[in-house]
Protein backbone atom coordinates (compact mmCIF):
# COMPACT_ATOMS: atom_id res chain seq x y z
CA UNK A 1 0.00 0.00 0.00
CA UNK A 2 1.55 3.45 -0.85
CA UNK A 3 0.64 6.63 1.86
CA UNK A 4 0.65 9.57 -0.17
CA UNK A 5 -0.28 12.70 2.08
CA UNK A 6 -2.88 14.99 0.31
CA UNK A 7 -1.61 18.44 -0.35
CA UNK A 8 -2.38 21.17 2.39
CA UNK A 9 -4.14 22.94 -0.54
CA UNK A 10 -6.57 20.57 -1.42
CA UNK A 11 -7.55 20.46 2.38
CA UNK A 12 -8.70 23.91 2.64
CA UNK A 13 -12.10 23.91 4.88
CA UNK A 14 -14.88 23.21 3.91
CA UNK A 15 -13.20 22.00 0.36
CA UNK A 16 -12.08 18.41 2.61
CA UNK A 17 -15.81 17.41 3.10
CA UNK A 18 -17.50 18.26 0.20
CA UNK A 19 -18.26 16.68 -2.99
CA UNK A 20 -18.59 18.27 -6.25
CA UNK A 21 -21.94 16.67 -8.30
CA UNK A 22 -21.66 17.56 -12.10
CA UNK A 23 -24.04 16.33 -14.99
CA UNK A 24 -22.99 16.38 -18.45
CA UNK A 25 -25.81 16.74 -20.62
CA UNK A 26 -25.48 15.64 -24.15
CA UNK A 27 -27.97 15.37 -27.20
CA UNK A 28 -26.28 12.12 -28.27
CA UNK A 29 -26.84 9.11 -27.13
CA UNK A 30 -23.26 7.58 -26.02
CA UNK A 31 -22.07 3.72 -25.71
CA UNK A 32 -22.07 2.64 -22.33
CA UNK A 33 -19.13 -0.36 -22.89
CA UNK A 34 -17.12 2.42 -24.66
CA UNK A 35 -17.25 4.55 -21.35
CA UNK A 36 -17.15 2.29 -19.01
CA UNK A 37 -14.24 0.35 -20.56
CA UNK A 38 -11.58 3.67 -21.30
CA UNK A 39 -12.38 4.62 -17.60
CA UNK A 40 -11.15 1.03 -15.90
CA UNK A 41 -8.24 1.67 -18.51
CA UNK A 42 -7.36 5.60 -16.97
CA UNK A 43 -7.92 4.13 -13.71
CA UNK A 44 -6.02 0.86 -13.93
CA UNK A 45 -3.61 1.68 -15.94
CA UNK A 46 -2.72 5.19 -16.04
CA UNK A 47 -4.07 7.48 -13.57
CA UNK A 48 -4.17 5.00 -10.66
CA UNK A 49 -4.50 8.07 -8.18
CA UNK A 50 -8.18 8.03 -8.86
CA UNK A 51 -8.39 4.54 -7.76
CA UNK A 52 -7.32 5.45 -4.36
CA UNK A 53 -9.07 5.75 -0.92
CA UNK A 54 -9.21 8.92 1.24
CA UNK A 55 -8.41 8.48 4.38
CA UNK A 56 -8.24 10.52 8.09
CA UNK A 57 -5.05 10.62 9.55
CA UNK A 58 -5.24 9.83 13.41
CA UNK A 59 -2.17 11.85 14.64
CA UNK A 60 -3.34 15.27 12.72
CA UNK A 61 -6.36 14.78 10.91
CA UNK A 62 -5.34 14.92 8.02
CA UNK A 63 -6.07 13.39 4.49
CA UNK A 64 -4.21 10.76 2.81
CA UNK A 65 -4.53 8.58 -0.56
CA UNK A 66 -4.42 4.76 0.47
CA UNK A 67 -3.06 3.41 -3.37
CA UNK A 68 -2.76 -0.76 -3.20
CA UNK A 69 0.42 -1.00 -5.25
CA UNK A 70 -1.69 -3.73 -7.63
CA UNK A 71 -5.15 -3.56 -8.08
CA UNK A 72 -6.99 -6.93 -7.23
CA UNK A 73 -9.66 -8.12 -9.67
CA UNK A 74 -12.21 -7.70 -6.57
CA UNK A 75 -11.48 -4.29 -5.94
CA UNK A 76 -13.94 -1.18 -7.02
CA UNK A 77 -12.07 1.40 -8.64
CA UNK A 78 -15.02 3.50 -9.40
CA UNK A 79 -18.95 3.23 -8.26
CA UNK A 80 -20.65 3.08 -11.90
CA UNK A 81 -24.11 2.59 -12.58
CA UNK A 82 -26.75 3.23 -15.42
CA UNK A 83 -30.17 3.97 -16.28
CA UNK A 84 -32.24 3.87 -19.21
CA UNK A 85 -35.67 6.08 -19.36
CA UNK A 86 -37.45 8.02 -21.40
CA UNK A 87 -39.41 9.95 -18.65
CA UNK A 88 -36.78 12.19 -16.61
CA UNK A 89 -35.17 13.40 -20.05
CA UNK A 90 -38.66 14.94 -21.21
CA UNK A 91 -38.47 16.63 -17.78
CA UNK A 92 -35.36 18.09 -18.32
CA UNK A 93 -36.54 19.23 -21.35
CA UNK A 94 -39.19 21.27 -20.36
CA UNK A 95 -37.19 22.45 -17.13
CA UNK A 96 -34.11 24.20 -18.78
CA UNK A 97 -36.56 25.81 -22.01
CA UNK A 98 -34.56 28.98 -22.18
CA UNK A 99 -34.84 32.19 -24.97
CA UNK A 100 -32.19 34.13 -25.68
CA UNK A 101 -34.85 36.76 -27.15
CA UNK A 102 -37.13 36.62 -23.52
CA UNK A 103 -33.37 38.14 -21.44
CA UNK A 104 -32.63 36.82 -18.30
CA UNK A 105 -34.45 33.39 -16.79
CA UNK A 106 -34.79 31.88 -13.55
CA UNK A 107 -34.61 28.20 -14.15
CA UNK A 108 -35.26 25.24 -11.58
CA UNK A 109 -32.47 24.93 -8.86
CA UNK A 110 -29.97 22.15 -9.52
CA UNK A 111 -30.98 20.02 -7.31
CA UNK A 112 -33.87 19.42 -9.17
CA UNK A 113 -31.81 18.85 -12.30
CA UNK A 114 -29.70 16.30 -10.35
CA UNK A 115 -32.66 14.70 -8.69
CA UNK A 116 -34.05 13.31 -12.11
CA UNK A 117 -30.90 11.60 -12.84
CA UNK A 118 -28.68 10.80 -9.90
CA UNK A 119 -29.43 7.69 -8.12
CA UNK A 120 -30.58 8.50 -4.30
CA UNK A 121 -28.02 6.65 -2.45
CA UNK A 122 -25.00 8.54 -3.52
CA UNK A 123 -23.28 10.46 -0.74
CA UNK A 124 -23.78 14.32 -0.45
CA UNK A 125 -20.90 14.97 1.02
CA UNK A 126 -17.50 13.19 2.29
CA UNK A 127 -18.94 12.70 5.90
CA UNK A 128 -22.02 10.58 4.30
CA UNK A 129 -19.65 8.18 2.37
CA UNK A 130 -19.35 4.03 3.40
CA UNK A 131 -16.30 3.12 4.48
CA UNK A 132 -13.72 2.16 1.82
CA UNK A 133 -15.80 4.28 -0.72
CA UNK A 134 -14.20 4.79 -3.86
CA UNK A 135 -13.34 8.76 -4.78
CA UNK A 136 -15.20 8.62 -8.24
CA UNK A 137 -18.54 8.01 -8.96
CA UNK A 138 -20.11 7.29 -12.23
CA UNK A 139 -23.98 7.47 -13.35
CA UNK A 140 -25.20 6.93 -17.10
CA UNK A 141 -28.17 7.96 -17.60
CA UNK A 142 -29.68 6.96 -21.39
CA UNK A 143 -32.45 8.27 -23.60
CA UNK A 144 -33.52 6.83 -27.60
CA UNK A 145 -31.15 10.49 -28.33
CA UNK A 146 -29.69 11.65 -25.38
CA UNK A 147 -27.10 10.99 -22.03
CA UNK A 148 -26.75 12.58 -18.91
CA UNK A 149 -23.59 11.43 -17.37
CA UNK A 150 -23.57 12.41 -13.79
CA UNK A 151 -19.99 12.27 -11.54
CA UNK A 152 -19.71 12.73 -8.22
CA UNK A 153 -15.95 13.10 -7.15
CA UNK A 154 -14.59 14.52 -3.46
CA UNK A 155 -13.32 18.59 -3.67
CA UNK A 156 -10.32 17.46 -1.86
CA UNK A 157 -9.41 15.25 -5.07
CA UNK A 158 -10.35 17.76 -8.12
CA UNK A 159 -11.68 21.19 -8.69
CA UNK A 160 -13.55 21.57 -11.99
CA UNK A 161 -10.97 22.32 -14.02
CA UNK A 162 -9.29 18.80 -12.55
CA UNK A 163 -12.34 17.00 -13.24
CA UNK A 164 -12.09 18.37 -16.90
CA UNK A 165 -8.59 17.11 -17.55
CA UNK A 166 -10.09 13.80 -15.97
CA UNK A 167 -12.68 13.68 -18.34
CA UNK A 168 -10.41 14.21 -21.26
CA UNK A 169 -8.30 11.47 -20.16
CA UNK A 170 -11.02 9.41 -20.40
CA UNK A 171 -12.70 10.68 -23.36
CA UNK A 172 -9.18 10.24 -24.98
CA UNK A 173 -8.69 6.52 -23.86
CA UNK A 174 -12.54 6.05 -25.80
CA UNK A 175 -10.93 7.31 -28.90
CA UNK A 176 -7.54 5.24 -28.54
CA UNK A 177 -5.00 8.39 -26.65
CA UNK A 178 -3.29 7.70 -24.18
CA UNK A 179 -3.23 10.65 -21.49
CA UNK A 180 -0.23 12.76 -20.02
CA UNK A 181 1.61 11.29 -17.28
CA UNK A 182 -0.37 12.22 -13.91
CA UNK A 183 1.11 15.96 -12.78
CA UNK A 184 1.07 15.55 -8.82
CA UNK A 185 0.63 12.12 -8.66
CA UNK A 186 3.01 11.66 -5.63
CA UNK A 187 3.67 15.12 -4.65
CA UNK A 188 2.51 18.90 -4.58
CA UNK A 189 3.67 20.81 -7.68
CA UNK A 190 2.14 24.17 -6.68
CA UNK A 191 4.38 26.75 -5.96
CA UNK A 192 6.33 26.88 -2.20
CA UNK A 193 8.84 29.12 -2.62
CA UNK A 194 9.79 29.31 1.31
CA UNK A 195 8.22 28.45 4.81
CA UNK A 196 4.77 30.68 5.81
CA UNK A 197 7.13 32.03 8.65
CA UNK A 198 9.64 33.54 6.27
CA UNK A 199 7.43 36.27 4.52
CA UNK A 200 7.35 39.46 5.74
CA UNK A 201 3.99 40.00 7.93
CA UNK A 202 2.95 43.19 5.90
CA UNK A 203 3.03 40.48 2.92
CA UNK A 204 0.82 37.45 4.22
CA UNK A 205 -1.36 39.71 6.70
CA UNK A 206 -3.21 42.11 4.88
CA UNK A 207 -6.92 43.44 5.42
CA UNK A 208 -9.31 42.25 2.80
CA UNK A 209 -7.00 39.09 1.27
CA UNK A 210 -6.74 35.55 2.70
CA UNK A 211 -4.64 35.25 5.92
CA UNK A 212 -4.37 33.56 9.05
CA UNK A 213 -6.66 35.07 11.97
CA UNK A 214 -5.98 35.62 15.66
CA UNK A 215 -6.97 33.80 18.18
CA UNK A 216 -11.12 34.43 18.35
CA UNK A 217 -11.36 36.28 15.51
CA UNK A 218 -13.76 33.79 13.80
CA UNK A 219 -16.47 34.64 15.79
CA UNK A 220 -16.84 38.25 14.93
CA UNK A 221 -16.25 37.64 11.28
CA UNK A 222 -19.41 35.15 11.90
CA UNK A 223 -21.26 37.95 13.30
CA UNK A 224 -21.09 40.07 10.21
CA UNK A 225 -23.60 37.51 8.74
CA UNK A 226 -25.90 36.58 11.53
CA UNK A 227 -28.32 39.92 11.24
CA UNK A 228 -28.84 38.70 7.05
CA UNK A 229 -29.74 34.91 8.45
CA UNK A 230 -31.96 36.10 11.18
CA UNK A 231 -34.00 38.43 9.18
CA UNK A 232 -33.71 36.58 5.99
CA UNK A 233 -33.91 32.81 7.45
CA UNK A 234 -34.73 31.45 4.25
CA UNK A 235 -33.54 32.00 0.21
CA UNK A 236 -34.27 30.36 -2.56
CA UNK A 237 -32.36 28.34 -5.40
CA UNK A 238 -32.16 29.16 -9.04
CA UNK A 239 -30.24 28.51 -12.45
CA UNK A 240 -30.28 31.85 -13.67
CA UNK A 241 -29.83 31.71 -17.54
CA UNK A 242 -28.28 35.17 -19.13
CA UNK A 243 -28.15 34.66 -23.20
CA UNK A 244 -25.00 35.94 -24.44
CA UNK A 245 -26.33 38.66 -26.55
CA UNK A 246 -27.40 40.49 -23.29
CA UNK A 247 -24.17 39.95 -21.70
CA UNK A 248 -22.24 41.05 -24.83
CA UNK A 249 -24.15 44.35 -25.01
CA UNK A 250 -23.97 44.86 -21.23
CA UNK A 251 -20.17 44.38 -21.83
CA UNK A 252 -19.82 47.15 -24.75
CA UNK A 253 -22.15 49.34 -22.56
CA UNK A 254 -20.33 49.49 -18.90
CA UNK A 255 -17.13 49.54 -21.28
CA UNK A 256 -17.89 53.04 -22.59
CA UNK A 257 -18.74 54.17 -19.28
CA UNK A 258 -15.66 52.99 -17.58
CA UNK A 259 -13.51 54.01 -20.42
CA UNK A 260 -15.12 57.75 -20.21
CA UNK A 261 -14.19 57.80 -15.96
CA UNK A 262 -11.00 55.71 -15.45
CA UNK A 263 -9.24 55.75 -19.75
CA UNK A 264 -9.12 54.24 -22.58
CA UNK A 265 -7.61 50.99 -21.48
CA UNK A 266 -9.79 49.77 -19.16
CA UNK A 267 -10.71 46.05 -20.11
CA UNK A 268 -13.86 44.54 -18.51
CA UNK A 269 -14.89 40.59 -19.12
CA UNK A 270 -18.49 38.71 -19.78
CA UNK A 271 -17.33 36.92 -16.58
CA UNK A 272 -17.15 40.31 -15.08
CA UNK A 273 -20.74 41.08 -15.91
CA UNK A 274 -22.08 38.23 -14.44
CA UNK A 275 -20.16 38.87 -10.92
CA UNK A 276 -21.36 42.20 -11.23
CA UNK A 277 -25.33 41.78 -11.69
CA UNK A 278 -25.09 38.53 -9.41
CA UNK A 279 -23.71 40.40 -6.32
CA UNK A 280 -26.02 43.73 -7.03
CA UNK A 281 -28.86 41.65 -6.81
CA UNK A 282 -27.16 39.39 -3.29
CA UNK A 283 -27.05 43.48 -1.80
CA UNK A 284 -30.36 43.28 -1.72
CA UNK A 285 -32.28 43.13 0.89
CA UNK A 286 -29.90 45.53 2.32
CA UNK A 287 -29.02 43.77 6.12
CA UNK A 288 -26.17 45.45 7.57
CA UNK A 289 -24.11 45.53 4.09
CA UNK A 290 -21.02 47.12 5.52
CA UNK A 291 -18.05 46.45 3.38
CA UNK A 292 -18.78 42.86 1.83
CA UNK A 293 -15.43 41.17 0.22
CA UNK A 294 -16.49 40.48 -3.52
CA UNK A 295 -14.35 37.31 -4.71
CA UNK A 296 -13.41 35.63 -7.12
CA UNK A 297 -11.48 32.12 -7.98
CA UNK A 298 -8.25 32.53 -9.80
CA UNK A 299 -7.24 29.38 -11.72
CA UNK A 300 -3.18 28.94 -11.62
CA UNK A 301 -3.16 26.87 -14.69
CA UNK A 302 -1.25 28.86 -17.21
CA UNK A 303 -0.37 31.57 -15.02
CA UNK A 304 2.62 29.58 -13.00
CA UNK A 305 5.68 27.88 -14.63
CA UNK A 306 4.84 24.76 -12.37
CA UNK A 307 1.48 24.67 -14.07
CA UNK A 308 2.54 25.82 -17.55
CA UNK A 309 0.90 25.04 -20.93
CA UNK A 310 2.62 21.26 -21.07
CA UNK A 311 1.93 20.50 -17.45
CA UNK A 312 -1.23 21.64 -16.96
CA UNK A 313 -3.09 18.87 -18.89
CA UNK A 314 -2.39 16.31 -16.47
CA UNK A 315 -2.72 18.11 -13.37
CA UNK A 316 -6.46 17.41 -11.48
CA UNK A 317 -5.87 18.60 -7.93
CA UNK A 318 -7.42 22.46 -6.56
CA UNK A 319 -5.04 24.81 -8.41
CA UNK A 320 -7.46 27.54 -7.47
CA UNK A 321 -6.77 31.13 -5.43
CA UNK A 322 -8.74 33.63 -4.84
CA UNK A 323 -8.83 37.53 -5.38
CA UNK A 324 -10.55 40.14 -3.53
CA UNK A 325 -12.83 43.24 -4.41
CA UNK A 326 -13.53 45.07 -0.96
CA UNK A 327 -15.85 47.89 -0.73
CA UNK A 328 -18.87 49.57 0.24
CA UNK A 329 -22.21 48.04 -2.50
CA UNK A 330 -25.83 48.63 -2.20
CA UNK A 331 -28.60 47.88 -4.48
CA UNK A 332 -28.05 51.14 -6.02
CA UNK A 333 -23.81 50.91 -6.75
CA UNK A 334 -23.74 50.82 -10.54
CA UNK A 335 -23.16 47.37 -12.17
CA UNK A 336 -20.12 49.05 -14.55
CA UNK A 337 -18.37 50.05 -10.88
CA UNK A 338 -18.82 46.59 -9.90
CA UNK A 339 -17.62 44.75 -12.61
CA UNK A 340 -14.67 46.89 -12.95
CA UNK A 341 -13.61 46.58 -8.81
CA UNK A 342 -13.49 42.83 -9.78
CA UNK A 343 -11.53 42.92 -12.50
CA UNK A 344 -8.98 45.09 -11.23
CA UNK A 345 -9.02 42.96 -8.00
CA UNK A 346 -8.12 39.95 -10.35
CA UNK A 347 -5.43 41.95 -12.19
CA UNK A 348 -3.70 42.79 -9.03
CA UNK A 349 -3.10 38.95 -7.83
CA UNK A 350 -1.89 38.29 -11.74
CA UNK A 351 1.64 37.48 -10.61
CA UNK A 352 4.13 34.78 -8.82
CA UNK A 353 4.76 36.91 -6.31
CA UNK A 354 0.92 36.67 -5.31
CA UNK A 355 0.53 33.44 -5.88
CA UNK A 356 3.61 32.21 -3.78
CA UNK A 357 1.54 34.12 -0.86
CA UNK A 358 -1.81 32.66 -1.73
CA UNK A 359 -0.19 29.46 -1.45
CA UNK A 360 1.66 29.76 1.66
CA UNK A 361 -1.15 31.61 3.67
CA UNK A 362 -3.39 28.61 2.60
CA UNK A 363 -1.26 25.83 3.82
CA UNK A 364 -0.68 27.69 6.69
CA UNK A 365 -4.41 28.06 7.93
CA UNK A 366 -5.26 24.51 6.48
CA UNK A 367 -2.51 23.55 9.52
CA UNK A 368 -4.13 25.83 11.71
CA UNK A 369 -7.97 24.52 11.00
CA UNK A 370 -9.17 27.42 10.04
CA UNK A 371 -11.59 27.88 7.19
CA UNK A 372 -10.00 29.29 4.40
CA UNK A 373 -12.82 32.62 4.27
CA UNK A 374 -11.75 36.12 3.18
CA UNK A 375 -14.15 38.07 4.90
CA UNK A 376 -13.16 40.68 7.83
CA UNK A 377 -14.89 40.66 11.37
CA UNK A 378 -18.47 42.11 10.46
CA UNK A 379 -18.53 42.73 7.11
CA UNK A 380 -20.02 40.45 4.58
CA UNK A 381 -18.72 38.06 1.56
CA UNK A 382 -19.62 36.97 -1.46
CA UNK A 383 -17.68 34.72 -3.81
CA UNK A 384 -18.57 33.43 -7.65
CA UNK A 385 -16.75 30.94 -9.38
CA UNK A 386 -16.02 30.49 -13.25
CA UNK A 387 -16.18 26.96 -14.65
CA UNK A 388 -16.82 28.08 -18.30
CA UNK A 389 -13.16 27.64 -19.21
CA UNK A 390 -12.76 24.58 -17.85
CA UNK A 391 -14.96 22.52 -20.79
CA UNK A 392 -13.60 24.06 -23.69
CA UNK A 393 -12.76 21.31 -26.09
CA UNK A 394 -14.58 18.23 -24.24
CA UNK A 395 -15.57 16.06 -26.76
CA UNK A 396 -17.48 13.23 -26.51
CA UNK A 397 -17.68 12.28 -30.02
CA UNK A 398 -15.80 9.18 -29.17
CA UNK A 399 -18.27 7.35 -27.18
CA UNK A 400 -21.06 8.39 -29.53
CA UNK A 401 -23.19 5.16 -29.82
CA UNK A 402 -23.14 5.71 -34.31
CA UNK A 403 -22.07 3.13 -36.39
CA UNK A 404 -20.71 5.36 -38.91
CA UNK A 405 -20.44 9.30 -38.25
CA UNK A 406 -20.01 10.51 -34.80
CA UNK A 407 -20.92 14.47 -34.95
CA UNK A 408 -20.33 16.57 -32.19
CA UNK A 409 -22.46 16.42 -29.23
CA UNK A 410 -24.18 19.39 -27.75
CA UNK A 411 -23.72 19.94 -24.21
CA UNK A 412 -24.31 21.39 -21.23
CA UNK A 413 -22.82 21.38 -18.05
CA UNK A 414 -24.20 21.93 -14.48
CA UNK A 415 -22.93 20.88 -11.21
CA UNK A 416 -22.57 21.85 -7.21
CA UNK A 417 -19.69 21.77 -4.98
CA UNK A 418 -20.90 23.37 -1.73
CA UNK A 419 -22.11 21.32 1.69
CA UNK A 420 -26.05 21.05 1.66
CA UNK A 421 -26.64 22.16 5.01
CA UNK A 422 -24.89 25.39 4.30
CA UNK A 423 -26.53 28.69 3.78
CA UNK A 424 -25.54 28.57 -0.31
CA UNK A 425 -26.86 32.34 -0.47
CA UNK A 426 -23.13 33.69 -0.12
CA UNK A 427 -21.50 31.82 -3.17
CA UNK A 428 -22.36 31.76 -6.77
CA UNK A 429 -20.87 29.48 -9.76
CA UNK A 430 -20.64 29.98 -13.62
CA UNK A 431 -21.16 26.63 -14.30
CA UNK A 432 -21.22 26.95 -18.47
CA UNK A 433 -21.44 28.79 -21.36
CA UNK A 434 -22.90 27.81 -24.44
CA UNK A 435 -23.97 28.92 -27.51
CA UNK A 436 -27.15 30.74 -25.94
CA UNK A 437 -25.61 31.48 -22.89
CA UNK A 438 -24.21 31.06 -19.18
CA UNK A 439 -25.89 29.11 -17.07
CA UNK A 440 -25.05 30.41 -13.25
CA UNK A 441 -25.98 28.12 -9.85
CA UNK A 442 -27.38 31.25 -7.47
CA UNK A 443 -29.49 31.34 -4.41
CA UNK A 444 -31.00 34.41 -2.43
CA UNK A 445 -33.24 35.24 0.17
CA UNK A 446 -37.11 34.72 -0.83
CA UNK A 447 -37.44 38.61 -0.74
CA UNK A 448 -34.21 38.90 -3.27
CA UNK A 449 -35.50 36.32 -5.29
CA UNK A 450 -39.45 37.73 -5.31
CA UNK A 451 -37.49 41.30 -6.04
CA UNK A 452 -35.47 40.05 -9.59
CA UNK A 453 -39.01 37.83 -10.25
CA UNK A 454 -40.75 41.51 -10.43
CA UNK A 455 -38.13 43.23 -11.96
CA UNK A 456 -37.22 40.87 -14.55
CA UNK A 457 -41.03 40.93 -15.58
CA UNK A 458 -40.08 44.76 -16.73
CA UNK A 459 -36.45 44.62 -17.87
CA UNK A 460 -35.88 41.12 -18.62
CA UNK A 461 -33.06 42.33 -21.09
CA UNK A 462 -31.19 44.73 -18.52
CA UNK A 463 -31.53 48.25 -19.84
CA UNK A 464 -31.71 50.15 -16.82
CA UNK A 465 -30.24 47.25 -14.02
Amino acid sequence: MDIIPVPLTDQQKPIDTIRTRTCFILDKRLDEDTLRSALDNLVRNHWRKLGARLVLRSKDKLLEYHLPKAFDDDYRLFNWSSSEDEKPFKELTSLLDVSAEEGVSLLPPFNKIDGLFTPSNWPTSREDEAPDAPLLYVHLALSSDATVVVTSLPHAVADQYGLSNIMKAWLGLADGRDPPPMVGSDDDPLPKSKPYAEFPKQEVFRKGHMRVRRKGEFFFLVLGFIPDLIVHQKETPHIVFFPRPLIRSLVEQHSNTLREKYGPDVRISEGDIITGILTKVRAYPPTCWRCPADLQAVNLRGRHANLSDGERDGFIHNGLYYSSARFRIDASTPLSEIAYRNRQAINEVLNDKEIDIAMAVTREMVQRKQPSHICEPFDRSYSLSNWCGAWKALDFSSAINAEKERPAAKLLVLGQSFLGNKPHRYHSSVMCKTDEGFYCDFSAPCKAVERMHEYLAKDPLLKDF
